[in-house]
């Protein structure tokens, strides 16, 4: 399916990708961000090298799996559709004709990965998984993983009634959180400006012991880190003292390189107050005013 098309169907439910968030499992995003994607609040995500590369290697893990299990592997041309729950939707890796969820990963790391041949994968992963045999029906779901760009290893997970439940339901809820236009609450930094950013609000409103805390913490941690800014200028200043004028690179006894202190080319920069004074009218040509946004001072 051509990605502009695939992108606009993804918008039209929760796909497996999306699962994790929604329930607070996934450690690259939040379900407010997965709700501003459905509403086209933002831009479609472009994907990282990361993905690139997992794009990359999936029809070469696809091909161990296939040639492993002796399991040939079919992959839908479009999205799949819950029967019953039209809001969930299942982009697959693959299938096998014994039924089977074929669901390809890369990982840098096999953090939170168990024993090869065993139903031990990250959560997020786990929930990714049954979410697709939720809709397709299927008991089992295989999982080729290269981690580390290592030789594939494969993880197998079955069905299970009381996950598809969890899953419907959390599903079902965050939909009509979309179809409504009621947000779920913010649970980050990111996702609290993104919610708050742009208000209008005016006023003061007395700080609850919460928003006390938070502030006492807040000012903590600048503390903290301009003390820990200052040792770090020290500790700079102490090594750059012992190169002096004598070098421009530290080494260890081994000859590997710790430290450099190269001298660097000028920084080029545009003097735009210049500019304007010599050309006021093309300056005002070229200015663009960004959108109204709120900014956050502690007093």
């Amino acid at each position: 399916m051509e990605k502009a098309l695939w992108l606009e169907e993804r918008r039209k439910g929760i796909g497996g990708s999306d699962v994790a968030a929604i329930m607070g499992l996934s450690p690259w995003k939040t379900a407010y961000q997965v709700y501003q994607e459905k509403r086209k609040e933002v831009e479609d995500w472009k994907g990282n090298e990361a993905t690139d590369w997992g794009s990359r290697l999936e029809p070469v893990i696809r091909q161990w799996y296939s040639d492993t299990t002796g399991r040939s592997v079919k992959v839908p041309d479009k999205l799949l559709v819950h029967p019953k729950y039209p809001f969930m939707g299942a982009s697959l890796d693959g299938f096998t004709d014994d039924g089977r969820v074929v669901e390809i990963k890369t990982a840098r790391s096999g953090k939170d990965w168990g024993e090869p041949g065993t139903n031990q994968i990250p959560d997020y992963y786990a929930v990714q998984v049954h979410h697709y045999m939720t809709i397709t029906g299927f008991q089992v779901a295989d999982i080729p993983v290269s981690i580390a760009g290592g030789s594939p290893s494969l993880y197998i997970v079955e069905a299970d009634k009381e996950i598809s439940e969890m899953i419907i339901e959390a599903c079902a809820k965050f939909w009509e959180r979309v179809q409504s236009g009621n947000p779920p609450d913010p649970v980050t930094y990111a996702d609290a400006v993104a919610r708050y950013g742009k208000s209008n609000a005016e006023g003061s409103v007395i700080a609850s012991e919460g928003a006390l805390a938070g502030v006492a913490e807040l000012k903590h941690l600048i503390a903290q880190r301009k003390e820990l800014e200052a040792v770090e200028e020290d500790v700079k200043g102490r090594i750059i003292r012992f190169l002096g004028d004598t070098a421009d690179t530290l080494i260890d006894s081994a000859g590997q390189t710790l430290v450099t202190y190269k001298l660097a080319n000028g920084r080029k920069s545009f003097d735009a107050k210049a500019f304007e004074k010599d050309n006021p009218n093309l300056y005002q040509k070229y200015i663009k005013t960004s959108e109204p946004q709120r900014r956050f001072l502690l007093k």
